[in-house]
């Protein structure tokens, strides 16, 4: 379901920033200065490891223990993860892409502003994360380093010819059919955004008569009031919808679709609450597909340029990886530890860092991307799962 947390973005600048976490701060067991791989001149820690462990484990919320076993697993997982994004930030070091404070400071403040809190709920969410104001911008740095370099290699990709997308058409068919669904926007109204379900049932209830008024249109209300900022950002535009993806997206309001489906194009519903988590909606319908029908060529063509170059780029991408750790010095010490003596995954011990994280578990936010919309989950047109292509509207 549409997860609305006021505090998301912030979680995500938070957490995504620490992964390369550059000082190392004490841990009280002394594990935290341990030094776990190297990559070129630079140490990564195993601090910096159990922190991105911690983490993970912060957000499952299930205050689980890892055996031994478990840990050294989850170390050597996370480590690689770190060495290959520090094999990728020294590569953007080599090609100058690495942005000046200037774009840094930038980031920064339109993510704090995304985010929509306080300097004191800000500066609180960077203590519980052990960083200081420096240490994320350089953590900024380095994610704005990596990406510029991943997009200009994406940029390297060619689209594919019209020999190719003919191709494809032809060799998956019978993938490409519309299933019976409607295309539909959305206003969403959270209690965790309204001090609870009174205030979301009082501003919902106020939404819907600006709608009923017809002074303002149900896209420009949606930009303005609706707490699901994916579609926001769209109108409230979320694309089609099979009535199956509908059900299993409103599994607690069952009779969303079928309501949906009774309406005429351009109406919307009366505010509808969510029995789980006691939000609200109102939709509108934009367009109705009564009947299954063969999509042509021309319906999804941008689908497959968009399905062929994903992928192509996705190799250059993992191509890329390969490479640079082939061009980098890398030691993996930690592994090189577990191999010289297998004893160590028995003795082996969670730092004071992950002891604190499962004795004392805490919900957090999940981190999603924030420039993907999630309400409803759609297939690429290659990986139909029961034989049925989105249409070239398909959400996003």
């Amino acid at each position: 379901m549409f997860r609305l947390s006021k505090n998301l973005i912030l979680a995500s600048l938070v957490v995504l920033a620490s992964v390369l976490l550059a000082s190392c701060k004490s841990d009280s067991n002394g594990a935290s200065n341990e030094v776990a791989a190297r990559v070129g001149s630079r140490d990564i820690t195993l601090r910096q490891v159990d922190s991105l462990i911690k983490q993970q484990l912060d957000q499952g919320g299930s205050g689980k223990t890892l055996s031994p076993a478990e840990l050294v697993a989850a170390r050597l997982s996370v480590l690689d993860t770190l060495i290959q994004a520090e094999a990728m930030f020294q590569k953007a070091q080599k090609e100058n892409l690495v942005p000046d404070d200037s774009k840094v400071n930038q980031e920064v403040q339109k993510r704090k502003q995304g985010a929509q809190v306080t300097e004191e709920q800000y500066q609180e969410q960077l203590k519980q994360a052990g960083m200081t104001e420096d240490e994320l911008r350089d953590k900024v740095r380095r994610e704005l380093a990596i990406d510029a370099l991943r997009e200009r290699e994406r940029t390297r990709v060619s689209a594919p010819t019209d020999a190719e997308i003919d191709k494809y058409y032809s060799d998956h068919k019978a993938e490409f059919v519309a299933e019976r669904g409607a295309d539909i926007s959305m206003i969403v109204v959270a209690p965790a955004n309204n001090g609870g379900e009174a205030g979301a049932e009082q501003k919902i209830k106020t939404i819907y008569e600006q709608l009923r008024s017809g002074t303002t249109d149900f896209a420009t209300v949606a930009a303005q009031k609706s707490e699901d900022q994916a579609s926001a950002l769209r109108g409230g535009q979320l694309g089609f919808a099979s009535e199956a993806g509908l059900k299993q997206t409103f599994s607690s309001r069952p009779d969303i679709p079928s309501t949906l489906m009774a309406l005429k194009e351009g109406q919307f519903t009366d505010p509808i609450k969510d029995k789980l988590a006691g939000t609200w909606y109102i939709f509108k319908l934009n367009r109705k597909q009564e009947q299954p029908q063969n999509l042509t060529l021309t319906n999804v063509r941008p689908d497959i340029i968009n399905t062929i170059t994903q992928q192509r780029q996705q190799i250059l991408l993992q191509a890329l990886v390969m490479v640079t750790l082939a061009e980098t010095s890398t030691k993996n010490l930690l592994a090189e530890r577990i191999v010289q003596n297998p004893q160590s995954m028995v003795e082996m011990r969670p730092s004071h860092l992950l002891e604190s994280s499962q004795s004392q578990p805490q919900a957090q936010p999940r981190i999603e991307n924030q420039n993907q919309s999630t309400p409803i989950a759609n297939r690429p047109a290659s990986s139909a799962a029961n034989g049925n292509a989105r249409p070239s509207n398909a959400i996003r």
